[in-house]
């Protein structure tokens, strides 16, 4: 791939410089442009300039809309802006989305204030294209959907057609539009590259001009007739293409002979010119300034190119890696804020210039499977493993540098001869990712008697969680920072994997605020029969797993059981699966019915089938039959646990006894595992409840905002499929149902009281849109969610609205969901152990939430804050919309540093802003700050 882009560039400058008339845009990299050899850099500026050059969007990859969370969408379209600025001191103004499979207005949001002008996309299901034709109105100003003034608005152009090719941008009929494609004359591709269409592009020669003229500004004015102005936008190009001079030329010389004859000819009422981007807004605000064109707000979710083929299947498609993504991303922020926090606090520390390279390196491996064919999961499977190499290493980089600036932020007195190199700290990731692979384990070798575990939180507001450790000895204790002992538990079970090598896991509750990390202490202690979690087993057989586990019983005769916190009582068949909740709110008990089931799909038995993007299931889902599963039961003093074993899966629910935000949920882990599955096989969880939500129910849209979904009759199941990044609720005049997810799939509500989650997807065939494989390379796979049920506040109204909100519980779960605590296990000497707190910021209202903290050079930071609307008719006590923004108080900024406000990208600064005063960030919004490094 470098090769080629070099190739590219050196062509791209040899051309553009022979054909000033010749103007270029687009690409998917900034590298792309921009690579190549040194030499060229000069050339490719005055391209820039003089705007024979544009690049557009200027992000790492053309992102996905539907999976790709809004962080990570910021991230690479950050780490791509600050390329360009670097490099060619170069600010992109329009964006260019034309290929990921459906489109959503979190990525207009984050241009609108990236410093964009315009959009132009392509995948948009054909009959909504067909709708906006009509009306000549495929050129609108998208607009946010809680936006009633039009301050959100960013002016868009939809492209009519089925693909953004050549023989599907010149007008409607792509056998004709083919025939001006030079790249297909003979003489030029070299490699049998036709038109399917059996009429083949000529030469335009002084004998067949006109005609070819002719018939081009024909297909020209009809589609003209669909849009309200006489400017045309035809894109000439395709993936891969101008990799060689023949093409240039071909294309160029070819165009220009019609341009001149057009041009030169008044009676055509047409002019035509090469042109950018730029080019063509500039004209279209000369003929019709955006303020004339329509309004249009929602999202273009879920897109089908022809018939019945909705592209649902990739929502959900190798979601190992999915998962993975959610973890790097939390990973990498964290790295991000601690890195950010540690140089604001010592500015002389050798380590800095390795560890920014470290986190470049990250950024990129993260930015990178933002593609529209990486966290799709629609990649060929040795492209699959390639961005999961990357990504391993990204982790691992991550982990570096966190425990790197976790040192300087604890010391008293900074090292400022911090190398870079040296391990501090072993960071555990908690189970998150990788269940078969090892987890650090707590031990204690000979003469060691203690060890110190730094536990970091990287969010903006107080922390109390249980943590969980993993210890080879069930005979320990723990104390806190004040040497005082902390009440824990200790569970048999380590891990979902089967376990090889004796391990239990210690959990504990920990109260941490925000911006802050706090030091516990691990040793070994005598027996504490108050500790031990019970394990109740519904099978004897399985007894030989807890043989040295004295707090252990078999129970022959299976039966429904409960678990009980202070909020509620979950209720459990005798196969271990939740049948029923009881809240216990102020005033009384309310049951809530909900079962979970797991249900598989097939796919047609004839004609198109279900692939890596496509869900064509053979009709409704059917159960899965559990006949004995094995099931155990682990309750204890923090959490209790009910874990069945059934064909596929390991499903696991929790249930925590302590106060607060993590006390009102329902924790579920599904392991799952198809990879042996002979057959087309695709597994969803179905949770049911009579909560009369008819056919309504909201999704979330890239973890940033929620919109209102309707199921359709009309349309087929697989359209009803929509993603979920993040979060989906039911909800009627009582009870709201919402859960959330710490990895994207597809979701449904296909039935009143019901919603749907895929799991994972195992196809054994192509479904003919470009990946040429099956789905097949399936491994065990961990999926997590949190399930909550809220009673809806008395008095207070339901809003038929486009758009929702979480409640201020949900929203602190998914933030603390999606930021997990840090647990960093100290390699140092254990009687010189780190200090125990340090703390960096105070906390912010519960809305507002530090999402990006960005090093940016000469030592400045880049930050970025999010206001989030929460809905004060569910969980009240966690609602909260008062305060605004302080930077003192939220970053420690002092009063003499400089403060301006900025784009998301940091590439173009407003104006400076008090670090005093507080300030007010409306709900719904993002805010980007740039902290100057002097």
């Amino acid at each position: 791939m470098k090769q080629e882009l070099e190739v590219f560039s050196n062509n791209m400058v040899l051309k553009l410089e022979e054909n000033r008339s010749m103007k270029l845009f687009g690409l998917k990299y900034p590298s792309s442009p921009c690579g190549g050899a040194n030499h060229l850099r000069l050339p490719k500026i005055n391209f820039l300039k003089r705007g024979q050059l544009e690049i557009v969007t200027g992000g790492w990859v053309m992102t996905d809309e539907a999976n790709s969370h809004y962080y990570s969408i910021i991230e690479q379209l950050t780490h791509g802006h600050q390329w360009l600025l670097e490099n060619l001191d170069y600010r992109p103004r329009h964006s260019w989305s034309i290929d990921p499979f459906g489109l959503s207005p979190t990525l207009p949001m984050i241009l609108k204030n990236s410093g964009f002008e315009t959009l132009t996309v392509q995948r948009t299901h054909y009959s909504v294209k067909k709708h906006l034709a009509k009306r000549k109105q495929l050129e609108f100003r998208w607009r946010q959907l809680w936006d009633g003034t039009g301050y959100s608005d960013l002016l868009t152009h939809m492209m009519p057609f089925y693909s953004y090719d050549v023989p599907h941008t010149c007008g409607p009929d792509p056998k004709v539009c083919c025939q001006f494609d030079f790249k297909r004359l003979p003489n030029v591709s070299g490699y049998g590259f036709t038109c399917p269409w059996k009429k083949p592009p000529i030469a335009i020669t002084d004998r067949n001009v006109k005609a070819k003229a002719d018939l081009l500004i024909d297909q020209y004015k009809k589609k003209a007739q669909l849009y309200s102005t006489n400017v045309l936008l035809v894109p000439l190009g395709d993936d891969f293409r101008y990799d060689q001079l023949s093409e240039w030329d071909a294309q160029y010389h070819n165009y220009q002979k019609i341009f001149d004859f057009v041009n030169s000819h008044s009676s055509y009422h047409v002019h035509a010119s090469f042109g950018t981007l730029s080019d063509y807004f500039a004209a279209l605000d000369e003929a019709k300034p955006a303020k004339y064109f329509p309004t249009l707000s929602g999202d273009f979710f879920t897109y089908a190119d022809r018939d019945d083929h909705y592209w649902s299947g990739y929502f959900t498609s190798r979601p190992f890696y999915k998962r993975m993504d959610r973890v790097l991303m939390s990973s990498l922020r964290s790295a991000e804020v601690l890195l950010s926090l540690a140089m604001r606090r010592e500015r002389k520390v050798e380590a800095w210039p390795v560890l920014l390279g470290n986190l470049n390196e990250a950024r990129a491996s993260h930015s990178l499977f933002q593609h529209h064919d990486g966290v799709t999961g629609t990649a060929k499977d040795h492209v699959v493993m390639d961005y999961a190499n990357k990504m391993l290493k990204a982790l691992r980089l991550c982990q570096h540098i966190i425990q790197q600036a976790a040192r300087v932020l604890l010391l008293d007195e900074v090292d400022l001869t911090q190398a870079g190199d040296e391990s501090f700290f072993a960071v555990e990731d908690d189970d998150r990712l990788m269940t078969h692979s090892p987890h650090t384990l707590l031990t204690f070798p000979s003469g060691i008697q203690e060890r110190h575990v730094v536990f970091v939180n990287t969010l903006t507001f107080t922390r109390k969680e249980i943590v969980n450790l993993r210890v080879e000895n069930h005979l320990v204790q723990v104390k806190d920072r004040n040497g005082n002992i902390v009440p824990h538990q200790i569970s048999p079970v380590c891990s979902l994997a089967e376990q090889e090598s004796l391990c239990y896991q210690l959990s504990f509750e920990i109260e941490i605020g925000p911006m802050s990390l706090v030091t516990y202490v691990v040793e070994p202690s005598k027996v504490d029969n108050k500790s031990l979690a019970n394990v109740r087993l519904f099978e004897a057989l399985w007894e030989y797993k807890y043989n040295d586990w004295p707090a252990r019983k078999v129970e022959t005769q299976p039966r429904d059981f409960s678990l009980e916190n202070d909020y509620m009582t979950a209720t459990f068949d005798k196969t271990g699966f939740l049948k029923a909740v009881t809240l216990k709110t102020e005033d009384n008990l309310v049951t809530v019915p909900i079962r979970i089931a797991f249900m598989k799909y097939s796919t047609r038995k004839s004609g198109d089938k279900s692939g890596a993007y496509l869900f064509l299931p053979d009709g409704p889902a059917q159960p899965i039959i559990i006949e004995n599963p094995r099931v155990s039961v682990i309750e204890g003093r923090f959490k209790s646990q009910v874990i069945v074993y059934f064909q596929n899966v390991i499903h696991v629910t929790t249930v925590h006894t302590v106060k607060g935000r993590e006390g009102k949920c329902i924790e579920i882990h599904n392991l799952v595992d198809i990879s042996q599955v002979q057959s087309n096989f695709e597994l969803a969880m179905r949770i049911s409840t009579q909560i009369e939500n008819e056919n309504v129910f909201y999704t979330d849209l890239n973890g940033l905002q929620i919109i209102r979904r309707k199921r359709l009759s009309k349309i087929p199941l697989q359209a009803n499929y929509y993603p979920m990044p993040s979060a989906a609720y039911i909800e009627d005049g009582s009870m709201r149902m919402t859960i959330i997810s710490g990895q994207p799939l597809g979701v449904a509500s296909l039935n009143p009281g019901q919603i749907e989650i895929m799991q994972d997807r195992r196809l054994f065939q192509d479904d003919n849109r470009g990946l040429e494989q099956g789905v097949m390379d399936n491994r065990p796979t961990l999926a997590v969610f949190k399930l909550f049920l809220e009673p809806r506040e008395p008095l207070c109204p339901t809003h038929d609205s486009p758009w929702g909100s979480l409640s201020g519980l949900v929203h602190s779960s998914i933030e603390a969901f999606g930021s997990p605590l840090g647990h960093l296990l100290w390699n140092g000497d254990p009687r010189a152990g780190p200090p125990p707190a340090m703390h960096y910021g105070s906390p912010l209202p519960l809305h507002l939430s530090l999402v990006v903290a960005h090093p940016l050079p000469n030592q400045a930071t880049g930050v970025v804050f999010r206001s989030a609307a929460l809905n004060k008719c569910f969980s009240p006590r966690f609602y909260s919309t008062e305060g605004s923004l302080n930077m003192t108080a939220a970053l420690g900024v002092k009063s003499d540093e400089n403060v301006f406000e900025s784009t998301h990208t940091f590439n173009q600064l407003g104006p400076a802003v008090s670090t005093i005063t507080s300030l007010p960030i409306c709900d719904n919004s993002l805010s980007s700050y740039f902290l100057s490094g002097t």
